[in-house]
């Protein structure tokens, strides 16, 4: 019984590995897949970079902020759709360690569910891997739920790894490409950033959800225990940083859901200042969250980017150096 588990399992990563190299053989869209986007941060030559998901990608204008920084950096954004922390650490690792010409590193705090969606093979458990100890460093939790909801993304991380249903995906956007932000082909700028003009009609539940947790993000009536593992794993790239006498610096994206506040109330408070920049408390925040300033509901458009970097370079320029 066993050896025929195996033989199964090993059939199924085998034409997974075909597919996976036969689409592999269409040009990669650089907002899925970390290696392009690498080439593509090269090409640039930043002296400051952006890591982040896609709220990254269509929320932080780097024309912008530079311009507010009067020309003394040289952005880029790196967001990459469904990029998770384990990989955001990892890419910001790389980048300290191995570009001297980029002295600023900016790294979007997500918590993000599992995704496979950037990961070679090498990468999925180290991804499981920082998403089981961070659980595992949740003080007091309720245990039956904290398991229960890491089986269910372990789970969904091993039904991607063996699932084809995103080649499917590429092959048929390649066939037929759509007009649409995220869907279509990328529209991304030399300097990594996609402008969308796009708005929503209106507040939707999950615009107001996002707001709600968001808002008690930025404004605990008392802060959790601190998550041990999450806080370690920050505070040693901000000393590798250090080492490098280059500035990490950790940013609240512009909306988080209910799962990603549950972990990241643990983490927020316990950062140092010199190296977080939290979102607003004032209507800044307010202003993030309106129709006008969404093209969907997780991403700003062109005007909601701009507040957004504006208010992003406004918290950077008080931050001391720290080296």
């Amino acid at each position: 019984m066993v050896k025929k588990i195996l033989l199964w399992i090993a059939l199924f990563l085998g034409f997974k590995i075909a597919v996976v190299l036969i689409v592999g053989l269409l040009p990669a869209d650089p907002r899925r897949d970390i290696a392009t986007r690498e080439k593509h941060r090269q090409a640039f030559a930043p002296n400051a970079v952006f890591i982040g998901t896609s709220r990254t990608l269509y929320g932080i204008n780097p024309l912008i902020f530079d311009s507010l920084n009067a020309g003394q950096t040289r952005s880029y954004n790196m967001g990459l759709f469904s990029l998770s922390i384990a990989n955001s650490l990892n890419i910001a690792r790389h980048i300290i360690e191995n570009d001297p010409k980029t002295q600023i590193v900016f790294i979007e705090l997500s918590a993000l569910d599992y995704s496979t969606i950037h990961m070679t093979p090498d990468l999925v458990f180290n991804d499981v891997y920082f998403r089981m100890r961070a659980d595992e460093a949740t003080v007091n939790p309720d245990d039956h739920g904290k398991w229960s909801d890491f089986l269910s993304d372990f789970n969904t991380t091993l039904f991607q790894t063996f699932s084809i249903a995103p080649q499917i995906a590429t092959f048929k956007k390649w066939i037929n490409p759509v007009n649409d932000p995220i869907e279509g082909p990328p529209n991304l700028q030399t300097n990594g950033f996609q402008d969308v003009d796009l708005t929503i009609p209106g507040l939707n539940t999950m615009v107001v959800n996002n707001r709600f947790y968001t808002r008690k993000l930025t404004a605990p009536s008392h802060h959790p225990a601190p998550n041990a593992y999450f806080l370690t794993a920050i505070n040693e790239v901000i000393t590798l940083g250090k080492a490098y006498r280059k500035r990490v610096i950790f940013y609240m994206p512009n909306n988080v859901t209910k799962g990603e506040y549950e972990l990241l109330a643990q983490v927020t408070p316990y950062i140092s200042q010199a190296n977080f920049i939290s979102l607003p408390k004032d209507p800044t925040l307010e202003a993030i969250f309106k129709p006008g300033n969404l093209f969907d509901s997780h991403h700003l458009n062109a005007k909601g980017s701009g507040i957004y970097t504006r208010y992003l370079y406004e918290q950077f320029s008080k931050k001391p150096a720290n080296f």
